[in-house]
Parts: C-alpha cells; structure tokens; sequence
C-alpha cells in the first residue's frame, strides 16, 4: 500500500508500515538503541517518534521495537551464522589443503575468499612449501627448496557487523498522513496497526491448501467480486463464532484439547470443525417411506462440550436438549 499514489492522497487518512527498502527507513532502523527516545508501551512495545517528507508529503514515521520479535528474529540471525560459519570453514579446509604454484595465485585465490563476507573476516598468509630434495634423510648441511605455495587462514566473526544487523531486528516503522498527534496518538497508531494484523491473518485460509483455491477459475470480474464478498461473509461468520466460544470457555473457565491433547482455552474455529468430523444424521423411515424419526450419531463428551458452549440454539440442532445434562461442562 506504500505507494506514490497513497502518499499523495491527502483526502483521507491512512495507515501504513514503511518498508525497509527506502534508505530512510533503512537508516532509521539500523539507529543504536541508546540514541532513541524510547516510549515504553507495555507488552514487550515501545515506539518512538519522527517526522518524514518521503514522496514530498509531510507524514509522521512511528519507529516500534518489540522485544518478542527482537528475541526471535536475533535466535533466527544466529542460526543463520552458525550455518555460515559451518560452510565457510568447510570452503577454508578446503583451500588450505591446496597446493599452488605461485605465491600471486594463492593470494589471488586468498583474496577472492575473502570477499563478500558479511558477518566473517578471514585472516590469512600465503606461506611457501619447503622440502628436500632427494629420497631419504637429508645429508647434513642440505636446504630446503621451496616446492610450492600455501594459504594459512583464520576465521573470525565480525561481532560490529553481526551488532549493527542484530539492532534492526525486532523493529519496523508505522507512517501515517495525520499529523496531529492529540487527535491520533503514536499509541494508537501502534494499536491500529496490530488491530490491522488481525483480520490479515484471517485471509490466510486463502494460501491453505485445503480451501483449494487454485481449483477454481472465474473469467469475469462480477464472478470474482461475487466469490470475494461470499468469502468475507464466511470469514466474519468463521471469527464470530471462534470469538463466541473462546470467550465461552473463559466465562465458564473451561478449556478444550488442542492438536497435542494440552487444554486450552483459545482453540481455532478450523480445529474445532476437525474434533466435529465423524458426526451423522440417521433418519427412519416407515415401511410405507415415512420419516419416523431422526438420530444424530457419535455425539460424544468433547463433542457434547463443544455444543452446549455454542448455546441454546446449537443444543436444539443437534438434539441435546433432554441429555445434555448428562454431559456437564466440566471433564
């Protein structure tokens, strides 16, 4: 959404995060902490702020860190050194082992090591292989003659490189076209934005291979508008009834397994359509074709739980309502 034609649409306001791949932005996030005027915004949040004319609109810039995403991206970076450090000391080995005819192509093939390391620095000599000539011991006073050429290297890591990439980690920058801050604090730009993280995340079923979206082909727009407003229909009935029970088993301090069988109370709409797989509709028929009467089959006590926490309706379709107390909240 950080485009020139967002930026110069001053009608109405707009929210969005900077990305890193303008030099300002680079430059903002790459600042050492001890020079930021840091704002503490509880959970692991604090902002701070600046003004910017990126795009030749005035717009305040909201520079976040947050110390969870600080902690897993620096676990990541070191991960990706370690493995860095495996392959480059495996490339070390390797050269060292060679023998070259020159000292200008042991240098040559030093330097061209050397290069491009970011996070390493490798220290090395080209030293000459001496050895007598001859079979056998060497008659006293006999000398070396130089057979060829070999590189002895070092690696080191670069902890002010490593440093300056590790302090960008757990920050990135909310810039918004209002520019007064009583009327929207930096507070809650920060809270808007989260807020905007939240219904994204509710699209990522559109990437699950289960919904199997790649199966389906529409030609016209109107199919394509169509398609998209039942999706979203779907998604804000899929999150109310998510929200509806999670805050049913918190009002009634209850709790459902998850995947691994750990209870919690914050279990996903997706896992609890699984835990209702298996569930049949039996009806009976008279001789003469009739219906008789109707039986909902492997209803069983997660099963049973998991209805009456929906409510009343929700007991009266499935046909609870007589048994249910034979099944209390509590198991």
């Amino acid at each position: 959404m950080f485009t020139d034609r967002l930026l110069q649409a001053v009608d109405y306001s707009w929210l969005s995060r900077v990305p890193e791949t303008i030099r300002e932005a680079q430059e903002l996030v790459m600042q050492d902490a001890a020079n930021v005027s840091w704002t503490d915004r509880g959970n692991g949040y604090r902002t701070a702020a600046y003004r910017s004319r990126y795009g030749d609109v005035e717009q305040r810039w909201l520079l976040v860190h947050t110390e969870q995403g600080y902690q897993r991206e620096r676990k990541t970076l070191e991960k990706r050194i370690d493995k860095l450090e495996e392959k480059l000391q495996a490339e070390i080995s390797k050269l060292a082992s060679k023998s070259f005819g020159c000292a200008a192509d042991a240098a040559q093939a030093l330097k061209a090591l050397q290069k491009g390391k970011r996070y390493f620095r490798i220290r090395g000599d080209v030293e000459d292989i001496e050895k007598y000539q001859g079979r056998g011991r060497p008659k006293a006073g006999a000398e070396k003659h130089v057979v060829g050429h070999r590189i002895v290297m070092v690696l080191e890591r670069d902890q002010e490189a490593i440093e300056l990439e590790a302090n960008k980690k757990g920050r990135f920058i909310l810039a918004t076209n209002d520019l007064d801050e009583n009327s929207y604090p930096d507070d809650r730009m920060l809270s808007d934005y989260k807020d905007q993280q939240s219904v994204e995340k509710g699209f990522r079923f559109l990437k699950d291979p289960w919904f199997m979206l790649d199966s389906v082909f529409l030609k016209k727009p109107r199919r394509v508008a169509a398609l998209m407003m039942v999706m979203t229909l779907c998604l804000m009935v899929y999150n109310v009834a998510q929200y509806r029970l999670r805050e049913s088993l918190k009002a009634a301090q209850e709790t459902l397994p998850n995947q691994k069988g750990k209870a919690i109370d914050n279990p996903t709409l997706r896992w609890i359509f699984q835990l209702m797989e298996g569930i049949n509709i039996v009806r009976f028929v008279s001789a003469s074709g009739e219906p008789e009467r109707t039986v909902i089959t492997n209803i069983d006590a997660i099963r049973t739980k998991i209805i009456q926490l929906f409510g009343q309706t929700a007991r009266e379709m499935y046909g609870l309502n007589e048994k249910a107390a034979a099944y209390p909240l509590r198991m």
